[in-house]
């Protein structure tokens, strides 16, 4: 019966290949999404050895960052036999070095003592792809004699990358998951519009098989098999158009590269799980919508009024909201998202829930409220039937609940930006044990005089300035270097040693203890901390930063003894900013193995977090409203198809076809503008609590409102699918209807 329907009528036939098209497209999106937690793991697992960090008897690893004209260098630097990961590339002999294809390149365009030599040795070949995190990842592997390193003179205190690596990788994991949850919802909505194309004329043909004696079990086969094969196509469709589409979307670069094509290689698991669960779903769908043919085939056939939805939807988004609140509370307490993301997926299905209920309500007031004929059409349509008229709206409400939420959580983030330590912008510097410092200048003072580069060379014990009631970071720093290497107006250094510290710190002499700090700028605790003498004058510093109002600065001469213990920064400051990769090279060759940094490292890693969330906020918001545009056209067009009776008795009453235009875009518009508004408000309302999750204080950006506009016009646009159809059904001869 349903191969006879789908020869036999055209606009079923058209319906299939809609359905297929929209089963297709959603296979593909959630094969792609779903792959992408398996391609940071092979990120994760291609990459993992260049974290390795150890200083043991058989050998040393020290991982460091280094940075070339804006883009990041990993370092390895080995001496002696260290453990590393068994998928390590081979390393190289004392006096060579592995470089990446990238990096290796860069060496040869660049002048030597910008870039190559920071790697002192023979390069003994490179290093590839399937060892490199992405592949433009700048990567070195220095060897060195052994005993030549010396962890604690470079400052390392745990692996810097590995840090840095996670906190991308768990981002871009709880992304995918997110699209998943968020754009699958699209891809279902433009599924069932394409197969509600010919809904009408569908029930109306299986209540006439009911009446004439088909069972509710043939009725809900044939149903089944006729939705089954487009469902069947279409996922097939989809996980061929899956190849192509990673092709494409491995050169979406993340985390400052692109990908390989195997990252993203799906599961057996997954792929047979899709190929069985989307067309289950998609049937399942076309089946549970047959309940009124299988109850009432007499009502279904003479097309009696539905029954209006109840207020009791509105418990829907209560229930949603409180489900949210709790996934929120459960991933704060477990770091576990597994319920997080399943409030989502109900906030999205809430509003399909709602939403008939909603535009029943604007349906009435507008039939007792407007007199203009085609708004009194429209009204009639949103009151008699909620469901089909809101359908037209539900994915464009997805796409406005997606982009509100996305705008919340961005300016979120890029208010997180910033930071950095207290130096210049063009100030490099190293973290060193304190007992270490004044070699640490003398070497690398030695190595910039060897290159002939001109640079100012300082020292700055980091401390904690204690007073009786607070306390405040400090550097313990001469004037005159302060004045070279800092952000901070030091004003004249004429005069005796003294504090200088923001006028409205209100700092005294009195009562004031300088206390060396660890690894990681935390006080040592007061009892090995100096007192400063009574009477040293506290000076002003001017023109502060507003990031270093807590600053202070003590002159070296007052606290005598308090570098002796604790961690000391050597900071360079170059005469002028071609010299800044020259001063670069002599610290690396200066400290093998430290990590040499900058405040444009620490932004740099900012920005690239920063751009990756854009990046991926504009390409889910493109697939988003280019879905739920094509669900919104085709409900539109399939509207007219489903009214072609009650189109062609207007028509004949003498009704203009414009006036019938007009009321189509207003039913379409009506629903779209306050249901947009709802979703708009909801995207808002969870971005503030994912940013929670993040213990990020979000900022309301007025772009939150541009998706609610979008969504409008994109409902707007698409209702003007309907006027092609409407000319075609005014066209046709309706004796058969």
């Amino acid at each position: 019966m349903a191969l006879r329907v789908l020869r036999g009528d055209s606009r079923s036939r058209l319906s299939a290949v809609l359905t297929a098209l929209g089963v297709a497209v959603g296979t593909a999106l959630v094969v792609l999404l779903s792959s992408l937690p398996g391609a940071v793991d092979a990120r994760g697992e291609r990459s993992q050895w260049q974290y390795s960090e150890h200083a043991e008897p058989t050998g040393t690893a020290l991982s460091s960052a280094d940075f070339v004209r804006g883009e990041q260098i990993t370092r390895l630097d080995v001496s002696g036999d260290p453990r590393v990961p068994a998928d390590a590339p081979r390393l190289p002999a004392p006096g060579q070095v592995l470089l990446s294809p990238r990096l290796a390149e860069l060496t040869r365009t660049m002048p030597p003592g910008e870039l190559a030599d920071r790697f002192p040795g023979e390069v003994a070949g490179t290093i590839g792809p399937e060892h490199l995190r992405y592949p433009e990842q700048l990567v070195a592997v220095v060897a060195h004699p052994p005993g030549a390193l010396d962890a604690t003179a470079a400052g390392h205190e745990g692996g810097w990358a590995a840090g840095q690596a996670g906190t991308q990788d768990f981002l871009l994991k709880f992304l995918a998951w997110v699209g998943i949850a968020l754009l699958a919802a699209p891809s279902l909505v433009l599924v069932a519009s394409a197969s509600r194309l010919t809904a009408a004329r569908r029930e109306r043909r299986l209540a006439a098989l009911r009446l004439a004696g088909a069972t509710p079990g043939q009725v809900v086969a044939t149903v089944a098999a006729e939705t089954g094969f487009a469902a069947v196509a279409g996922t097939a469709g989809g996980l061929l158009l899956g190849w192509p589409l990673r092709m494409l979307v491995m050169h979406v670069p993340w985390g400052g590269g692109t990908w390989l094509a195997s990252d993203f290689t799906p599961s057996s698991a997954t792929v047979l799980g899709v190929a069985a669960g989307i067309p289950a779903l998609v049937v399942l769908a076309a089946v549970l919508g047959l309940r009124r043919v299988v109850r009432a085939p007499v009502g279904a056939a003479m097309e009696h009024s539905k029954k209006a939805p109840k207020a009791w939807r509105l418990v829907a988004i209560a229930a949603a909201a409180a489900f949210f609140v709790f996934g929120l509370a459960f991933a704060q307490q477990t770091g576990n998202i597994a319920v997080l993301l399943a409030s989502l997926v109900v906030i999205v299905l809430s509003a399909s829930v709602v939403g008939p209920w909603l535009t029943a309500v604007l349906g009435t007031l507008f039939s007792k409220l407007w007199r203009r004929p085609s708004t009194l059409l429209a009204g009639r349509r949103l009151r008699n039937d909620p469901k089909a008229a809101y359908r037209s709206a539900s994915g464009v409400v997805l796409a406005v609940f997606v982009g509100s939420m996305a705008l919340t959580l961005l300016p979120g983030f890029e208010s997180q930006a910033g930071g950095g330590r207290s130096f210049k912008d063009s100030v490099l510097y190293l973290n060193v044990p304190a007992a270490q410092a004044a070699e640490q200048r003398r070497l690398i003072a030695e190595q910039l005089a060897r290159g002939g580069t001109e640079a100012t060379v300082a020292t700055a014990g980091r401390v904690v300035v204690e007073t009786p009631g607070n306390s405040y970071s400090g550097l313990v720093i001469g004037c005159a270097e302060a004045a070279e290497v800092t952000r901070m107006a030091v004003g004249a250094c004429a005069g005796p040693p003294s504090v200088r510290a923001d006028p409205a710190l209100n700092l005294q002499a009195v009562g004031l203890r300088v206390v060396p700090t660890g690894g990681y700028g935390e006080s040592n605790g007061s009892e090995g901390g100096v007192p400063v003498p009574p009477g040293t004058p506290v000076r002003p510093l001017g023109g502060q930063d507003p990031d270093l109002v807590d600053s202070v600065l003590v002159d070296p001469s007052l606290v005598p003894g308090v570098l002796a213990t604790g961690e000391t920064t050597v900071a360079v400051a170059p005469r002028n900013d071609a010299d800044r990769e020259e001063v670069r090279t002599a610290m690396a060759l200066a400290a093998p193995g430290a990590v040499v940094q900058s405040r444009e490292l620490v932004l740099a890693d900012q920005q690239t977090i920063l751009g990756d969330l854009r990046r991926i906020t504009a390409i889910g918001l493109v697939i988003a409203s280019v879905l739920a545009g094509c669900s919104a056209a085709i409900t539109a067009a399939s509207s007219v198809v489903d009214r072609r009776r009650t189109f062609g008795a207007l028509i004949a009453a003498g009704t203009p076809r414009r006036v019938l235009a007009r009321a189509l875009r207003t039913e379409a518009a009506l629903p779209a503008l306050v249901a947009t508004l709802g979703a708009g408000a909801g995207g808002v309302g969870v971005g503030y609590g994912l940013l929670s999750l993040f213990k990020i204080d979000g900022a309301l950006s007025p772009w939150v409102f541009a998706p609610v506009a979008l969504g409008v016009l994109v409902a707007v646009l698409a209702a003007s699918a309907s006027g092609p159809m409407l000319r075609r059904v005014a066209s046709e001869p309706f004796a058969e209807e």
